[in-house]
């Protein structure tokens, strides 16, 4: 969230009160009257964004992938990387849970057992990885602390690179890499004068090459924050 904050007040929209322990949901920015912005849990930021009820986000490419892995064809436009709160989601495992490689997974008998709060990102990843049978838990976070006893594998999130986590957990494979991602519904990308909330970032974030829309309506600027908890 700091690094939000700290590109918001750099590309000088104002928001007061947007801050690590801020208790402000709904802000207000002094450069554009009417642009409004509401501080979302990051995992909620694509759904409120695909569904129209905000033209824009910012969030880990984490939590776009989790929806878009289940809903392909939701109205989702990636419309720049950040590049910052870089990171990575990791299948991880028990080092006394006889599991130490993508193989060894494939070939354990019964049910494999995957923990995470990326539910869909972990059904896609058994599916890719054929196992014959698995179940998920979906959680609201915590997942590292259920192998071995409650699941046999964790989909978590971790730093680049990162090869051994907490509850005497090692990384098995790393699933894929993220970061902060700028997004934007589809049909007000394509429909609506999003310019001006654009080119304030521009300079900070070197966005020439952005194509900005014509618009054949008045300009709307809605955009929804995130609190980075990681």
């Amino acid at each position: 969230m700091d690094e939000t904050a700290a590109l918001l007040q750099k590309a000088g929209w104002g928001l007061s009160g947007y801050s690590k322990g801020t208790r402000l949901y709904r802000l207000k920015a002094e450069r554009f009257p009417d642009l409004s912005a509401k501080v979302f849990h990051e995992k909620d930021v694509p759904i409120q964004v695909a569904i129209g009820n905000y033209d824009f986000g910012i969030c880990g490419l984490d939590w776009i992938e989790e929806l878009l892995v289940k809903y392909p064809s939701s109205a989702l436009v990636k419309v720049r990387n950040l590049g910052y709160e870089e990171g990575a989601l990791y299948l991880v495992g028990s080092k006394s849970g006889g599991a130490s490689s993508v193989e060894e997974i494939g070939v354990k008998p019964g049910v494999i057992r995957i923990a995470s709060e990326y539910p869909n990102l972990a059904e896609s990843l058994a599916l890719n990885l054929r196992l014959k049978r698995f179940s998920i838990f979906p959680l609201w976070g915590g997942a590292e602390v259920y192998p071995p006893e409650s699941a046999d594998l964790a989909l978590i999130p971790g730093r680049r690179g990162e090869e051994f986590f907490d509850y005497d957990l090692v990384a098995i494979s790393e699933v894929r890499s993220y970061s902060a991602f700028l997004i934007a519904n589809k049909h007000s990308w394509e429909t609506k004068d999003l310019s001006e909330v654009l080119v304030s970032l521009e300079d900070k974030l070197s966005l020439s090459g952005w194509r900005l829309p014509s618009a054949p309506i008045a300009r709307v600027l809605v955009t929804a924050g995130q609190p980075f908890s990681r």
